[in-house]
């Protein structure tokens, strides 16, 4: 279900457009599976990305930091007419209630504002989140990080069958060895370079045209807007 074409969803992708992101005779959504620092990205800076607007003098100063900042307001934009379908896996749960009340209140919200989001583009309520389930069985394996959240979180965006785990951490990008069902690690500067050179825009591109397609003569032009609610709901929030 998590991959279904869907009306709700908007305009999706298609294998041959983007070979090293979706499996062989894929056409559908981008499912994009978030690290906890991209998250908390989303919630302290989502606002000021999506306006164009100035961001803490700090940021602006750590040229390396605004350039994942720059590729993940790219994204959002591309988000928010596009099937990209952001999730996050269990353990981001149980992570969040080992910490602070404070990241409690902060983060919990914010997974389930994503549920909310992905619900609409699914056009399914009755479907869970990968994040509502309990922890998915392995589908693969993982030799290069140590045990850990990091490796959990990477092992679970497999397991759901996501195409993308976007991280920020060095670690992760770098020394991850994935084996079984194939699934790109990048930073948000580096998926939103993908795509760009992909050709993928807002009404057009990232999609094959070919005979067999569900995208060829797709009828809208963007998807419902109900499936904005949640993530913008979540921008600003920390």
């Amino acid at each position: 279900m998590l991959h279904q074409v869907t009306l709700d969803g908007g305009l999706g992708f298609c294998n041959q457009v983007l070979p090293s992101l979706l499996p062989s005779g894929y056409h559908g959504p981008l499912v994009v599976a978030l690290d906890s620092n991209v998250l908390i990205d989303l919630q302290q800076h989502g606002t000021a990305l999506m306006n164009d607007d100035s961001l803490p003098d700090e940021v602006e100063a750590d040229a390396a930091y605004l350039e994942e900042l720059d590729g993940l307001a790219d994204i959002l934009n591309v988000w928010l007419l596009r099937d990209i379908r952001f999730v996050v896996t269990p353990r981001s749960k149980t992570d969040a209630k080992k910490v602070s009340e404070r990241f409690l209140e902060r983060r919990l919200p914010s997974i389930e504002a994503l549920a909310e989001s992905l619900a609409f583009q699914m056009g399914d309520w009755t479907i869970s989140a990968p994040s509502d389930g309990p922890a998915p069985t392995p589908v693969g394996d993982e030799s290069g990080l140590p045990e850990g959240a990091d490796r959990d979180l990477v092992l679970e965006a497999q397991a759901i069958g996501a195409h993308v785990f976007l991280t920020r951490d060095r670690l992760v990008l770098d020394r991850t060895v994935l084996v079984g069902p194939a699934m790109a690690l990048l930073s948000p500067a580096g998926l939103e370079a993908y795509l760009a050179a992909a050709g993928v825009q807002l009404f057009l591109g990232g999609t094959c045209g070919s005979d067999g397609c569900p995208y060829t003569g797709w009828p809208f032009p963007a998807p419902d807007m109900g499936k904005w609610g949640g993530l913008l709901s979540i921008l600003g929030s920390s």
